[in-house]
């Protein structure tokens, strides 16, 4: 009878694996976890699921520990998902009809499957696509090489590896409140591997990818460069490397002659790939050059299939971003309200729309919003964007919505009068807003000052003396309610 085992290595996954957990009980017909030094509940929520836990002393060698579980399975197919990764439910049965259908084929080692990175963070939204093989036979010739971003191989040379197009492996791995930590302990066992064993084509891949994710966007072009100079390709990473050097470039605003010319590179080799005519118009973006850049993000768009989630959001956002500078109400509606279809969590969106809803009655800005966002689990977001723009009224809603869990008692007050006509005449609110003038006065980023009125933003008329020491209770006060310094977005 045909046997599946479900394995994963897990070090301080009990978020991520009930999840995995439920996807695998329903697939495998025993499930191997190999826990590399957990601190944390993961070893006792796999015990209590039926599965059979290991311990592996860490080495810094994913393919060590990946090794050692196959070693312990006893399926005929191995089903080796990392703790974050997972199949949707109705592509089960898919996968279990391809592992039968394989096995009768004695030369097939495994197959690859789409592999989705999506954004939990920030909606599910759609990072980048890729292939993996993370089903595969047990044999003692198929095992996993490389320390960091291991690689499975088959040796003797009578493998193949078919591709399956109708299931796809989830990936939330590349989330925004994880990656940066993956991103470190990736290079730190990269450059100790390289030591040990020198220099081997991928790693121009990884390094680049290493350093863009920890922002040394110098080092990231260099191995960018090297990756793509070298002529060799990774299978579902073939892209990566123009990636890196593009988004590299246009972080350091490298002049827009030069990101075009390496986009119009990375075109001729990859002529459907819409992101790199974005990359040309944010270049002339960032030059000021709005017509130019219109016309590459208006190709790009025509690129771009929707549901592409971040790549379609973003070319819309910056043309919302220019219909705006232009005046153009209602194509800058237009655009800002499907780039949020594609990610309801573009902060660049929402605010383009906040300018246009200061206009609008409070319950037709909550109608619209409710047609997009969950009034309670998106509530923070919301709050955080929508007092940045000045919609008082529709946080209160908002907070409301999620039973009073985003806003302080005083940040309560504070919305309310701010929204009161009668309240901001009243002459102790004039101290607020010598407060908030003050606060934006004092600060060197230049976004400081978007909640304040426009008339007030360039107003002299700031109280001195009596004032002063109530004015420095609300800056303390009105920090704790615009923390611009660790959440603003470009």
């Amino acid at each position: 009878m045909l046997k599946i085992s479900a394995c994963a290595i897990v070090k301080n996954e009990e978020k991520n694996l009930p999840r995995w957990l439920a996807c695998v009980k329903s697939l495998a017909d025993e499930i191997i976890v190999v826990d590399t030094g957990s601190t944390d509940r993961t070893a006792d929520i796999a015990r209590d699921a039926g599965a059979q836990v290991y311990s592996f002393e860490w080495k810094n060698d994913f393919s060590a520990a990946k090794n050692f579980g196959i070693r312990k399975a006893r399926g005929n197919w191995i089903v080796f998902l990392d703790a974050d990764e997972y199949f949707d439910e109705e592509d089960i049965p898919k996968v279990k009809a391809h592992i039968r259908r394989f096995d009768k084929d004695g030369r097939v080692s495994g197959f690859i499957c789409p592999w989705v990175n999506i954004d939990v963070d920030h909606g599910g939204v759609f990072l980048f696509e890729g292939i993996q093989i993370r089903v595969f036979r047990r044999h003692p010739e198929i095992r996993y090489h490389g320390a960091v971003h291991e690689m499975l191989h088959a040796r003797g040379g009578k493998w193949n590896t078919p591709t399956v197009k109708d299931v796809r492996i989830w990936h939330t791995g590349y989330s925004s409140g994880v990656v940066q930590g993956k991103f470190e302990r990736n290079l730190e066992i990269l450059l100790e591997e390289r030591k040990k064993r020198g220099e081997i084509a991928s790693d121009a891949y990884y390094l680049a990818d290493c350093y863009y994710g920890l922002e040394r966007y110098e080092e990231a072009i260099e191995w960018a460069q090297k990756a793509i100079a070298s002529g060799y390709t990774l299978a579902g990473l073939e892209t990566r490397p123009y990636d890196v050097l593009l988004g590299a470039m246009i972080t350091l605003h490298r002049p827009s002659a030069e990101i075009c010319e390496v986009a119009g590179k990375a075109l001729e080799k990859f002529p459907k790939t819409p992101d790199y005519k974005a990359d040309e118009g944010i270049a002339l973006w960032q030059e000021k050059d709005y017509a130019r850049a219109e016309a590459k993000f208006e190709e790009a768009l025509s690129m771009a299939k929707e549901g592409l989630g971040y790549v379609r959001a973003t070319i819309l956002e910056y043309l919302a971003d220019i219909a705006h500078r232009r005046g153009q109400d209602a194509k800058t509606l237009d655009y800002a309200a499907e780039a949020l279809k594609e990610n309801r969590f573009s902060t660049r969106a929402l605010s383009l729309l906040c300018r246009i809803f200061s206009t609008l009655p409070a319950a037709d800005v909550i109608q619209f919003l409710n047609s997009i966002y969950n009034a309670s689990a998106d509530a923070d977001f919301l709050i955080r964007t929508l007092a940045k723009n000045g919609l008082y009224e529709v946080c209160l809603y908002y907070d409301k919505k999620a039973g009073g869990r985003v806003l302080s008692e005083w940040e309560r007050l504070f919305f309310a009068k701010a929204n009161s006509t009668a309240m901001r005449e009243e002459a102790g609110c004039m101290a607020r807003y010598c407060a908030m003038r003050t606060l934006a006065a004092r600060k060197s980023d230049s976004q400081t000052g978007d909640f304040l009125p426009e008339g007030l933003r360039s107003s002299d008329n700031i109280a001195q003396d009596g004032l002063q020491r109530e004015m420095q209770e609300y800056v303390v006060k009105l920090e704790r309610v615009f923390p611009w310094a660790a959440e603003d977005e470009a």
